[in-house]
């Protein structure tokens, strides 16, 4: 499970730096307009759910822990 949640952290963390990185290619350095900075801040949701369902998961693991 540790594992699953690293590897879920891992590609929700690049998610928003590759499109990030893919806006400046596409737009070959051009300014950016805020659109492109709200894309890529809503692609940062996804790595904020994996961090909170992570901390719900090991709440769980620590009360079944404590209840033997």
């Amino acid at each position: 499970m540790k594992r699953l949640f690293l590897l879920l952290q891992f590609l929700a963390f690049i998610a928003p730096i590759g499109i990030f990185l893919m806006y400046i290619i596409m737009d070959e350095g051009d300014q950016f307009t805020y659109e492109h900075y709200w894309v890529t801040a809503m692609s940062f949701i996804p790595f904020i759910f994996v961090l909170l369902i992570k901390y719900m998961f090991s709440d769980l693991d620590q009360n079944k822990k404590d209840d033997q």
